[in-house]
């Protein structure tokens, strides 16, 4: 359960720091009435990065982890292309 709070952590983290750090816009949403876990980035309007969690809450838990952290690899990796274009 540790490892998987790190990564909602981690998911969040990285969402602010391109909200503050870029013009990039961050959405971050734990629906309990539809039982999902989203994450949307946008650009100008474009939708740069979009992945979402059905059955979240019934996922199994290692599922689960490689889940989120295909999440924080995917936004790394964005974080990775603002600190590229800044330098």
């Amino acid at each position: 359960m540790e490892t998987k709070f790190s990564l909602f952590n981690q998911i969040n983290s990285l969402c602010y720091w391109l909200l503050i750090s870029s013009d990039y816009r961050t959405s971050v949403k734990l629906d309990a009435e539809n039982d999902t876990y989203s994450v949307c980035i946008t650009h100008g309007g474009v939708e740069l990065y979009a992945n979402s969690i059905k059955g979240f809450s019934k996922r199994n838990a290692t599922f689960l982890e490689h889940e989120l952290d295909g999440m924080v690899a995917g936004l790394l990796h964005l974080k990775q292309n603002v600190e590229q274009k800044s330098a």
